[in-house]
């Protein structure tokens, strides 16, 4: 596509001209709008700070409750949690207030670009924020909750060692003492209703075993407790437990990654609009695309299975098809005798 530059005269230059002063005072302006956006979308955030935590956490809660663990984590240092909250509220004001605050950096430096720089950036910006936000998305809504439950399942790789083992055996009958048998007393077992969800209105004493969460609940003082219970059969020696700020951080690299990832159409659609590759070249060299998007996908995602890999490798490799269709008519559009 051949990009016909419309206002390239002199005189056009010249009235965009601007003294050093005046540019460090626009640039001081724009800077001040976009640090005031930026603190308005992170107090939102902030405010539903608890809400985009429980999203994040929700795939993780899934997979652990599935694989029959408590779904809980841990807080290592004082103020791990409050650090937490602060940065995913930072974060995510960065991606709310990202569409103002490069609107201000565009203000900027648009008074220094030709007619038609301003119209490419004009159409890839908007387009780049949204496949990113997209991206991000996917992962968390289609991704994160089979690689979370494959992930912690691991731990069961990892059994805990049992009776029916020779070594286990030989060592429980040299050091571990048993009390014999006449003297322990036989307690028969103790009957518990198993409810799909938790009475309403349970009373003083009552016990009840969820199925849903898998919890032995008890009532007494006004409030219910519980323990998480665990199939006996699935004992194993890893207990998955996560730091928060361990998993946030996963959650936000591999989000990152991801919406990094659906920045493929971007790449093509541009190259081909400033004539640097031709989409039938692009087509010829689909074989070594695909083997650059494997290798691109290994090095952005922070977990090394292949099912991640390849869970942002085949995404990226239809958004290139998608791309070489948007080119193609891009093309078209530009050179007519082409269509």
């Amino acid at each position: 596509m051949r990009i016909k530059d419309t206002d390239t005269t002199e005189a056009a230059i010249e009235r965009s001209r601007m003294s050093f002063g005046e540019h460090l005072e626009e640039l001081r302006k724009r800077m001040i709008r976009a640090l005031l956006g930026l603190l308005l979308a992170f107090i939102i955030c902030f405010n539903y700070g608890s809400e985009i935590i429980s999203t994040l956490t929700t795939p993780y809660t899934i997979a652990m409750r599935d694989l029959g663990f408590d779904p809980r984590m841990v807080q290592l240092n004082p103020i791990e949690s409050f650090m937490e909250y602060f940065k995913i509220s930072l974060e995510f004001g960065l991606v709310l207030a990202a569409p103002w605050m490069l609107y201000q950096l565009w203000q900027f430096i648009a008074a220094g670009l030709y007619e038609h720089e301003k119209r490419v950036v004009r159409h890839f910006a908007p387009a780049s924020i949204f496949l990113f936000v997209t991206g991000a998305s996917f992962m968390v809504v289609f991704v994160l909750s089979g690689l979370m439950k494959f992930l912690i399942g691991i731990a069961l790789w990892f059994p805990l060692p049992t009776e029916s083992n020779p070594l286990y055996q030989w060592l429980e009958s040299r050091y571990v003492t048993t009390a014999p048998a006449d003297s322990l007393t036989a307690i028969p077992p103790m009957h518990v209703p198993v409810l799909t969800e938790n009475p309403k209105t349970p009373a003083h004493g009552d016990v009840w075993i969820n199925r849903t969460s898998r919890h032995l609940n008890a009532y007494y003082d006004g409030q219910t407790y519980y323990t998480s219970l665990q199939k006996a059969a699935d004992q194993q020696f890893v207990q998955p437990f996560f730091s928060i700020s361990e998993y946030l951080n996963f959650v936000v690299n591999l989000g990152l990654a991801f919406g990094l990832g659906f920045q493929i159409p971007i790449v093509v659609v541009f190259l081909a609009a400033i004539n640097l590759v031709t989409v039938a070249d692009m087509a010829k060299a689909r074989r070594y695309v695909i083997v650059g998007v494997v290798v691109l996908s290994a090095v952005l995602t922070p977990t090394p299975d292949i099912g991640t890999m390849l869970l942002l490798a085949v995404p990226m490799l239809v958004l290139f098809e998608v791309g070489l269709l948007v080119a193609r008519s891009v093309e078209k559009k530009e050179d007519p005798a082409k269509a």
